[in-house]
Order: structure tokens, then C-alpha cells, then sequence
């Protein structure tokens, strides 16, 4: 027989063997296909309702369904099937069959007629006795009831009928059950083990009258059990009643008096192995003495010998310290974060949320489908208001996942460290490709990257958060032409080797159509973060009235922003020199030592141009107003004020005259630095950059306002 034959019947005779050992068989098979089959091979289909957060569903994954005992039963009488209960199908019959909890376990006859469900965790082999028992007649829902109705008072059933009530929400109609079969029992039937979990489950504090059956006739248990199991039970529920007072928060007063009555009880029990609880009442005392930082302290101290228990409730009320000191909320911050350990994934997010809330912080969560790679890394990272930030994360299949804890919104990077995406490039040795995006904390973000070697990446937007959503659609989906042909000029210059100052004309195209999509988009959404961030970051390209005019229509809570705050703070301080206003009149010597005078220039525009010789922008800009000055001197009085960065005065005046002189400047030239200390003209205007101009008008009021090397004052000069 030909090998490969043999090979290929060995596998196949193998697989349910392999199958079993692997654990329960779930079978990548629709609902109808599954009852259809279920019924062919003369089974029942069970079904997993899960969800991907559910802490739970992913331990019955991880440490029930590949057992290979549960696998062995499950796999002889199910057709199993394992369904996201939040996606596509598995919402579908979620809701037909109304789950509401995960997870959430459900076995169905052939023709669809649900026979049983359980939902939670249980250990493999209490799990697979309740799926066991559920599907037999006798025990099933109906039988129980049958049963119970019928008079039957043993210990199974009682305890299997119990469950069965509270499962089904009906507390109280449980715990009477579990009572009224307590209250019937002789003193010698109490105490015999079959009638145990009366007590280990059922009972759960040590107010109730069955513990305080168990401490009065102690002894009798102990005979009857065991000292171990006897001492654990009694451990439970001092434990329990120790809880209130070695956590911060208790659902109801705790007192010196209580706790030092549960001392003695703990006391006269005398239990054999008292485990934590002399640390636990360490920790209750300093509690109770009501200085959190000492309780933080010592929770720190004793947690190395906590049990994980007792740990994870301490941490679960930390945030009660949120009024407390950054100090101690920083202590509380420390304790959560290295104690993460102690409870499951889904517990974990809780007691993460709860550290973010003392921090100040909330999650971000990015998902980016990026077709041109399967697998990889990227870097996210920025300057945000507490430095400099930085993280790698790992992708598969095509799919980037971001999960970022921000106190603040910042613009960040995205790095793609993927090979197929890698240019060589000769100043930088290895560039890798980058996405801009918006972090916002409590926000979310789904786009898609198209990304291709030596190009510059692309983003779709596909959802999320309005901060992200507008700075996509600024800085992606509405970029000029101009911006996107000098964005990708400068990725091709720079693997190439060569020089992006050789493109001057590309440059002044793409600044022009950068600053007119930005106007544009700050103009035509008033109200949305990134406006606010722009409008700040390109002050100087507004006018200042129309500026307060868009800071006026922004949110309260965009005002109250640090963004919001900063804008104020340049609005007030430059309203006295906003355009309408009445320009501060100054005497200042030219460079032939004639007084200049805006009252004397009254009646006549005025152009004053603040720039430095040591200024490079101010430099490159008297070219163009040379050609201005030539142009409208015959309509305007142009005036240099020269401001150097230098403290000898004879020195400041050699740059001065040697810059005016390169540059060819011949008109009215002051240098500020000249009589500085009894008039400074950079504070009588209010001047922070240069190069600044400012045109007056022949009444001495403000017409415009300009900062920057490409603010073109010829726009207000072609109308004079």
C-alpha cells in the first residue's frame, strides 16, 4: 500500500483519540448543521455563550474544556459548540435563547427544544456532574421539583434542588428550602457529613443560626468530620466577619467594640491554623484608627502573606483614597499596581479601572486593520504634559491592538517597525513608515492603514471618538493636493539621499494649502478640539478678534482645557494691540539719529516690521518687502524696529547696520536696543515672535496684525 495512504488512515484512525486527550470537541459547525448532526449521531447539542472580556468564560477554556475527562464525557454525548454571544450568530441565539449571563451553558435535544442550562464557573468535576445530573430526567429541572414536591428530603436532592432555586434568582425560596430541611434534622443527623454542605454552603456568615449551631456543639462536628474541614469552616466565617474592618469601606458601621468582640470570639475558638488572620487583625486596627496612609502602609507590609482573597478586596476599596493626597493616592496607586496578580483577567480590569481613576487617567483603545503586513510591531509615541512617551506593542493577523492608559489628549506617532514596509535610506539607515493620531482618554479608535513600501501610509476611518474622528478627517481625509504631493516629495528625498531645501517652490505650495485647509477646517468647526489645538498652535495666522470670536463658540468644557486656558491667556494679553485699537505712540532715534514718532507719522499708513539680524525667517522675508516697500512707500511709511539679542549696545549696533546694509533696506531703520530702558517697544506692542508686523492706519488705529515669516501684509495694502 502506498505510504502516504497509510500515514493518512493511521491519522484518521488516531483523531478521536486525539480529539479526547485534546479535550471537548468544538465543532466549527452552524446551529443548523449542529442540530442536524446532533440528530444523526443520536446526541444533544450543548452550547458555550461566551464573550472575549468574560474572566470566567476564558478559565473554563483554559482549565475545564481541555481536560481530557471532561472531553472524554462531553465529547460521547454532545455536539458542542462554542459561540461569541456578542457576534454574528452567537447573538442571534443568545437572544433566542435569552442569556444574560456569561458564561452561559445550554444543551438542546435534536429538534432545538432547550433541556438544560447552568451558567459560571465550575471545577471540571463539578461542572461536568452538573451537566450530568441536568440532562437525566430525575434531576433535571422538572425532576427535582417532582421530587421535592413529592415529599423526597435526601441530602443530594435537597442540595441539588437548592441550587437549582437560587440559579433561578429565587433566594429566598432556596434558603427556605435549605432552612426548613436544617430545622427537621435530628442533633445527630446535623453534624454527619452527608449533611455538611448544610454548612459550607449554605451558611454564610456567623450570624446565622447553623454557624452558631457549628460553634456550640463544635466538638460533635469535629467527631463527626474532622478537625481540618471543621477548622476551615470556622476560619470562613470569622474570616467574613473580619472583612468590614480590615477593608476601607464596609456596607455598614464598624466599631472598636465590634472588633474587639470578634477578637475574643477568634479567641475562644482556638482554631488550629490561624492562616492570615493575626495579620488581617493588624490591618484592623490601624483601619480602625482611621490614618489611611499608615493603612496603606501596612497593607503593603503584611500582602506578601495575605491570601489572594483578602488581598483583592483590600484593593477593590482603595478607591474610597480619592480624596486623600496625591501623596497617598500615589501609595494606594503603587499597592494596586503591584498586586495586579491576585485576581483573574476580567477582575484585573476592574482593579486597573480603579487605579486609572486615582491616577487621573482613562483607557484609549486603538484597533487598526493594516492589509500590506501580517505581523509585526509598532511605537507609539509623543510628547503629552507628563514627557515624553513611549511603548511597543506586537500585532498578528493583520490586526493592531492598542490599549493605552492617557491623563491627557495628545498627539502621538504610530510607528510601523515591519520589515516589508523598511527603506533604506542613507542618513537615517532604516525608515520605517508612520501614522499620526489623536490619544483621548475615555475614547476609541477603528480605521484601517494602507500602507505600501516607500509611500507615505493612508488612513480610512471606519469609527470611534469625535477627537480622533476630526483630526482624521483634518489631517487625512480633507489634505490638499499640494500637501499630499510635498508630504510624499519628502519621503522620496529622503531615501533618496538628497535635499528637501531644493524644493523651495513645493514648500511655499505646501505651506500655503497646509494653512488654508487648517483656517478652513478651524472656521468651519468651531466647537471640536482640534480646532481649539490648531487655533492655538497657529495663533498667529488669525486675526485676534476672530479668534475670540471662535474661542467664544467653544464648549465650556473645551475652555476649561490646558489648550483653552493658554488661548485665554494670549487673548487677554493681546487685546490691547488687536486690530481697531489705538496703536501706542514712541519716539525713537533713526540711524541718522533723526527722532521718529508715530504722532508725527499721523495722517499717513505705517508699517512697522519688528525682526533681529540674528533672526533668520525675519532675514528671509526683506527680500519680499523690499519689493513691497518699491511698490507702496508712495501710499506707506515703512519702519524697521530692530531688536538684538546681544547686551553690549555698540556690538547690537554693529549687527544692526551690517544686516540693514545686506539686505538693502533704505528706508526708516530704529534699534530698539537704543534708549531700551526708557521705552522698549517690544512691550509697549506686546511683541513674542518676529519677525511681527503691524499696519497703522492714518488715525493711529491697529489695522493688521502679522507674526511670521509668510504673514503677507500686501493683502491689506493692495486695498489701501
Amino acid at each position: 500500500m502506498n505510504k502516504k495512504v497509510i500515514i493518512w488512515m493511521a491519522g484518521i484512525l488516531l483523531l478521536p483519540l486525539w480529539v479526547c486527550a485534546q479535550g471537548v470537541n468544538f465543532r466549527p459547525l452552524s446551529y443548523t448543521e449542529a442540530i442536524e448532526l446532533a440528530a444523526k449521531e443520536n446526541k444533544m447539542v450543548f452550547i458555550d455563550f461566551y464573550t472575549t472580556w468574560c474572566g470566567p468564560c476564558k478559565r473554563m477554556s483554559k482549565e475545564v474544556f481541555p481536560q481530557q475527562e471532561v472531553g472524554e464525557y462531553f465529547n460521547r454525548t454532545f455536539i458542542s459548540l462554542k459561540l461569541d454571544a456578542e457576534k454574528e450568530n452567537g447573538l442571534e441565539l443568545a437572544k433566542k435563547y435569552a442569556v444574560k449571563a456569561f458564561p452561559t451553558f445550554v444543551v438542546l435535544s435534536p429538534d432545538g427544544t432547550e433541556v438544560f442550562r447552568t451558567s459560571g464557573y465550575r471545577p471540571a468535576d463539578e461542572f461536568v456532574e452538573k451537566i450530568r445530573k441536568g440532562i437525566d430526567s430525575r434531576w433535571s429541572p422538572a425532576g427535582l421539583t417532582k421530587r421535592y414536591e413529592k415529599g423526597e428530603r435526601t441530602p443530594q436532592l435537597v442540595d441539588d434542588y437548592a441550587t437549582l432555586l437560587l440559579e433561578q434568582g429565587k433566594t429566598n425560596e432556596g434558603f427556605g428550602v435549605i432552612n426548613d430541611y436544617f430545622n427537621r434534622l435530628s442533633a445527630r443527623k446535623k453534624v454527619k457529613p452527608e449533611n455538611f454542605f448544610l454548612y459550607e454552603r449554605y451558611t454564610l456568615n456567623f450570624d446565622d443560626p447553623k454557624a452558631q449551631y457549628v460553634f456550640d456543639n463544635r466538638e460533635q462536628f469535629v467527631r463527626a468530620n474532622g478537625k481540618e474541614i471543621v477548622d476551615k469552616l470556622l476560619y470562613s466565617w470569622l474570616r467574613i466577619r473580619l472583612i468590614p474592618y480590615f477593608s476601607l469601606r464596609s456596607p455598614e458601621p464598624v466599631t472598636a467594640e465590634g472588633l474587639q468582640k470578634l477578637k475574643t470570639d477568634i479567641e475562644q475558638v482556638k482554631l488550629t491554623h490561624t492562616r492570615a488572620m493575626p495579620d488581617l487583625l493588624a490591618i484592623a486596627d490601624v483601619r480602625m484608627g482611621g490614618n489611611v496612609r499608615e493603612y496603606l502602609e501596612i497593607c503593603k507590609e503584611k500582602f506578601p502573606v495575605l491570601e489572594d482573597q483578602d488581598r483583592f478586596l483590600i484593593l477593590l476599596d482603595l478607591e474610597v483614597v480619592m480624596t486623600e493626597s496625591q501623596e497617598v493616592k500615589q501609595l494606594a496607586v503603587d499597592l494596586l499596581r503591584s498586586n495586579m496578580q491576585v485576581a483573574d483577567e476580567f477582575h484585573q480590569r476592574i482593579l486597573r479601572m480603579k487605579m486609572l481613576e486615582l491616577e487621573g487617567k482613562k483607557d484609549f483603545t486603538l484597533q487598526a486593520e493594516i492589509d500590506a503586513v501580517e505581523k509585526g510591531k509598532v511605537i507609539v509615541m509623543g510628547w503629552t504634559p507628563q514627557g515624553m512617551l513611549q511603548d511597543t506593542f506586537d500585532f498578528t493577523d493583520h490586526r493592531i491592538r492598542l490599549n493605552m492608559a492617557a491623563r491627557d489628549t495628545s498627539r502621538l506617532t504610530l510607528k510601523l517597525l515591519c520589515e516589508e514596509l523598511a527603506c533604506p535610506a542613507p542618513r537615517l539607515g532604516t525608515y520605517y513608515p508612520n501614522v499620526s493620531l489623536m490619544v483621548v482618554p475615555g475614547e476609541y479608535a477603528v480605521m484601517k492603514i494602507r500602507a505600501e513600501k516607500g509611500k507615505v501610509p493612508e488612513v480610512d476611518w471606519i469609527r470611534g471618538g469625535t477627537v480622533a474622528y476630526d483630526y482624521w478627517r483634518l489631517y487625512y481625509e480633507q489634505v490638499d493636493p499640494a500637501e499630499a504631493a510635498y508630504r510624499q516629495l519628502t519621503m522620496t528625498n529622503m531615501l533618496e539621499g538628497g535635499d528637501i531645501r531644493d524644493y523651495k517652490e513645493e514648500f511655499d505650495a505646501y505651506m500655503q494649502a497646509n494653512k488654508q485647509t487648517i483656517m478652513a477646517f478651524v472656521r468651519a468647526n468651531p466647537r471640536s478640539y482640534i480646532s481649539l489645538m490648531n487655533l492655538l498652535e497657529h495663533y498667529n495666522w488669525f486675526d485676534e478678534n476672530e479668534a475670540e470670536r471662535i474661542y467664544d463658540q467653544l464648549p465650556q468644557e473645551l475652555q476649561g482645557t490646558a489648550y483653552g486656558k493658554i488661548l485665554k491667556r494670549k487673548l487677554d494679553a493681546g487685546r490691547p494691540y488687536r486690530p481697531g485699537t489705538i496703536a501706542p505712540d514712541f519716539v525713537k532715534k533713526d540711524m541718522n539719529g533723526k527722532d521718529v514718532s508715530l504722532k508725527k507719522l499721523k495722517g499717513k499708513y505705517v508699517l512697522l516690521d519688528f525682526w533681529g539680524s540674528w533672526c533668520g525667517p525675519c532675514r528671509a522675508s526683506h527680500p519680499h518687502l523690499k519689493e513691497l516697500h518699491k511698490k507702496y512707500s508712495g501710499k506707506v511709511v515703512f519702519v524697521n524696529v530692530a531688536d538684538e539679542n546681544v547686551k553690549d549696545l555698540e556690538q547690537a549696533k554693529k549687527l544692526w547696520k551690517q544686516a540693514v546694509k545686506e539686505d538693502g533696506m533704505t528706508w526708516t531703520q530704529i534699534l530698539n536696543n537704543e534708549g531700551k530702558e526708557e521705552q522698549d517697544l517690544l512691550k509697549l506692542y506686546n511683541i513674542t515672535s518676529f519677525p511681527t508686523k503691524i499696519l497703522i492706519d492714518p488715525e493711529g488705529k491697529v489695522v493688521a496684525r502679522l507674526v511670521g515669516a509668510t504673514a503677507d501684509p500686501e493683502e491689506f495694502l493692495k486695498a489701501l
